[in-house]
């Protein structure tokens, strides 16, 4: 993420039957809301935080 100058990413990974793990890309504007419904994580505030303090 550095590297391409990314603050977020989604990323996307499979898991093979033998138990490898797969990259198949990062997102850049890659859905986390689901995320944060589910856990209760504060995603959300915590991307707000980021652009107010200019971040992002």
């Amino acid at each position: 993420m550095k590297r391409f100058g990314l603050t977020f990413g989604a990323f996307d990974f499979a898991v093979t039957p033998a138990g490898q793990w797969v990259m198949f890309e990062c997102n850049p504007a890659g859905q986390w809301a689901w995320i944060q419904d589910r856990t209760g994580l504060p995603i959300c505030a915590a991307i707000a935080d980021l652009l107010a303090e200019g971040l992002i």
